[in-house]
């Protein structure tokens, strides 16, 4: 009896930090979800009203609260892409560059795992390099192609965080909310004894998997 009491007084503290884990996970998922929509309700307006400067901090702010599934994001890449060839369109170098580099170091700032609207990037980096290349030489088209590549080249090096040391982030705070649970659950006996065993065992998964958390997040 005391030995079933025991065990669920454990489930029932493991489901409640379980559903307190869930509850902030929504929390910050509603949160970002409404920033962005936000944000981009204030570009839409700055955009319609003519003022890019404005409508492209909005819009770099949106793409920013990332979160799956929003529709509020996809708009503004899309509107930064706009912003961008209409401004060549209308020979506005600077205004173009700007909105091209804001698209691109916003899709970087929101990468984790896996980094998204991936096709973007090489996209934004090809204008970013013409248009820096022109910035650079006021000569003919013809002798740009040294900048341009010098400057295709800059652009592809790796930013943001490094995917292999991300996943070895998750994997460690999986692996050290796992092997609490574990401690609380195995390393105790039926007789409310402490088994040294398992407490060690399991003590060594929560140090172990902890470490590789902050290491990961230190060099992510």
């Amino acid at each position: 009896m005391m030995q079933l009491l025991r065990r669920h007084y454990f489930l029932q503290k493991i489901c409640s930090i379980l559903g307190m884990g869930m509850l902030v996970v929504v929390l910050l998922y509603v949160k970002a979800y409404t920033s962005a929509h936000q944000a981009l309700a204030r570009g839409e307006v700055a955009y319609h009203d003519g003022n890019m400067q404005e409508a492209i901090m909005q819009y770099e702010r949106t793409i920013k609260w990332y979160t799956p599934l929003n529709a509020s994001v996809q708009l503004a890449v899309e509107r930064l892409w706009s912003i961008g060839t209409e401004a060549e369109q209308r020979a506005d170098a600077s205004l173009a560059l700007q909105a091209y580099q804001a698209l691109r170091s916003s899709l970087y700032a929101v990468q984790s795992v896996y980094l998204p609207y991936r096709d973007w990037i090489p996209k934004s980096e090809a204008k970013i390099a013409t248009l820096m290349a022109h910035t650079a030489r006021t000569q003919e088209q013809a002798t740009l192609a040294p900048d341009t590549a010098r400057f295709t080249q800059m652009l592809q090096r790796h930013v943001g965080v490094s995917v292999g040391w991300s996943i070895l982030t998750e994997i460690g705070f999986i692996g050290w909310v796992g092997a609490t649970v574990g401690l609380l659950w195995y390393a105790m006996s039926s007789q409310g004894i402490w088994v040294w065993r398992q407490g060690l065992l399991w003590g060594c998964g929560i140090v172990v998997s902890f470490t590789a958390w902050i290491i990961g997040m230190l060099y992510a």
